[in-house]
């Protein structure tokens, strides 16, 4: 019987929360690969609800790479286009990158039971 590398891999996540206040949708635009490429992945998200997961696993030669566009409001829209994953020099199970979006900026934590910190404020425009 043959097994092949990393097929009990768990999958990994990126998730995204909306903290930012009541009755403000946080506009979410994904790609992959490169932040040259347009997004191919869509959004909307409303305070407080669900967060966005997105699941995938490494791959093996190329490394993964995701960008995710945040932005909320008009005039001003405050906005951000971060990586929100970059796979290392091999693959990795299991990871988490969770984000949330807040009215002072982006907060993060890669851990499940680690509070977040805040790592970006909102860029204007």
């Amino acid at each position: 019987m043959f097994f092949g590398l990393y097929e009990a891999c768990k999958t990994n996540h990126v998730v995204i929360h909306n903290e930012i206040g009541p009755g403000i949708v946080l506009n979410i635009a994904c790609r992959k690969d490169s932040i040259e490429r347009p997004p191919i992945w869509f959004h909307k998200l409303n305070f407080k609800d669900p967060f966005l997961i997105i699941k995938f696993v490494d791959k093996v030669p190329h490394r993964t790479k995701l960008y995710c566009m945040l932005s909320y409001g008009t005039k001003p829209t405050y906005w951000y286009d971060i990586e929100v994953y970059h796979q290392g020099s091999y693959p990795r199970c299991g990871q988490l990158r969770s984000w949330i979006a807040k009215e002072d900026g982006i907060w993060f934590t890669r851990r499940y039971h680690s509070p977040p910190g805040h790592v970006l404020n909102w860029k204007i425009k």
